[in-house]
């Protein structure tokens, strides 16, 4: 990790999270809320800062990744909240 280098974030993307489903769940969750998913800025760690809504940040994976994510949820009993706030714009 670097402080200087804006490009890394604090947490992971949709294949990280879809692989640590099963241990998620075993802890007893039945949902999990993920960040905002849209494209944000280049320097955005925290994902508060989009720039299209209609498009996901490659940062956080492909929407083919988010479905395989969301599928694989489903299939355990859990849902799968996405954040997203209107009002923040980057």
């Amino acid at each position: 990790f670097d402080v200087r280098d804006m490009s890394f974030r604090h947490g992971g993307d949709f294949a990280g999270i879809r692989q640590k489903l099963p241990y998620i769940r075993g802890l007893g969750c039945k949902a999990i809320w993920i960040s905002p998913v849209f494209e944000n800025g280049r320097n955005s760690y925290h994902q508060y800062a989009m720039r299209d809504f209609t498009l996901l940040d490659p940062r956080l994976g492909t929407l083919e990744e988010l479905r395989a994510l969301t599928s694989e949820a489903h299939a355990l009993g859990m849902f799968v909240v996405v954040d997203v706030v209107m009002n923040h714009m980057g």
